[in-house]
């Protein structure tokens, strides 16, 4: 048979133990809460040093062929001249430039930079969110293990 105290001393055991192993749970998620926000901002980092090699060019690219007025000429039987290439700048709608044949790739090359620049940044906004969420659960979980004071 056993006395009170034997029996208070083995449940005050067992309630040790149960702590013990929610604890090593616990810090077994914050290792991987952890290993999480780390590979989170690795990608942060390749996405980061991907947009700086980038040389965007905001607007679009508008190809025109185009009559000359001529009477003679072939284009007013509709062989027109051409193609013409022309930018528009990204918030100046209506302010088009000629694109020389010389230009046009680098021209072309800056369009789709900034277009790649477009989608680094929404990539990256939704790793920062998730960056923001894994933090908040891993301070949750170190809460979680501070003593109760």
């Amino acid at each position: 048979m056993h006395d009170i105290a034997t029996y208070e001393a083995e449940i005050t055991e067992e309630v040790e133990e149960e702590k013990m192993q929610d604890v090593d749970v616990e810090l077994h998620n914050m290792r991987q809460l952890l290993q999480e926000s780390s590979n989170i901002a690795e990608r942060l980092a390749a996405l980061s040093k991907e947009r700086r090699s980038l040389n965007p060019l905001p607007g679009s690219l508008r190809k025109r062929r185009m009559r000359c007025g001529k009477q003679s000429c072939r284009c007013k039987a509709g062989y027109l001249h051409g193609p013409y290439y022309y930018f528009e700048p990204s918030r100046q709608h209506g302010k088009w430039h000629y694109v020389s044949k010389v230009r046009l790739a680098e021209v072309k090359r800056g369009i789709s930079d900034w277009k790649k620049q477009q989608d680094i940044d929404k990539a990256m906004q939704t790793l920062e969110e998730q960056l923001e969420t894994v933090l908040k659960e891993i301070q949750r979980g170190v809460a979680s293990l501070m003593p109760d004071r």
